[in-house]
């Protein structure tokens, strides 16, 4: 990423996404703001896309053991989603911190879940 996305072309680029996608986005970029330093390491982040988006298919349910499916079926969506999801997460991350420092104070978690939280709710 050249330069940070503007407000419009973040939503746009959630809007462009389905529920589960979204989900998907806002279970990642908790975890990309609880550990930054973690987010430039693709393989950590496709490590957490497949543990986001097994909880988001609704298969980490305690005492439940997914089925060969379930597995399957979370294996095909990181197989075709990882891309465009992670992107919009990225960007979204991204877009975040500019919106904080925009703000001016000491960004704080609670402010930032709420500007991702503004950005996963429009339409």
């Amino acid at each position: 990423m050249d330069r940070v996305p503007t407000a419009d072309e973040v939503r746009a680029e959630l809007r462009a996404l389905d529920q589960l996608d979204r989900k998907v986005v806002g279970g990642l970029v908790v975890l990309c703001m609880a550990m930054p330093r973690q987010v430039r390491d693709r393989e950590w982040l496709a490590e957490r896309f497949v543990h986001v988006a097994t909880v988001a298919h609704g298969f980490a349910e305690e005492g439940e053991a997914a089925t060969d499916d379930d597995v399957e079926r979370v294996r095909l969506y990181a197989r075709l989603r990882f891309d465009p999801v992670v992107r919009a997460t990225l960007r979204l991350f991204v877009r975040t911190g500019e919106d904080l420092r925009q703000r001016g104070g000491t960004p704080d978690f609670q402010a930032a879940q709420a500007i991702v939280a503004g950005y996963l709710g429009a339409d």
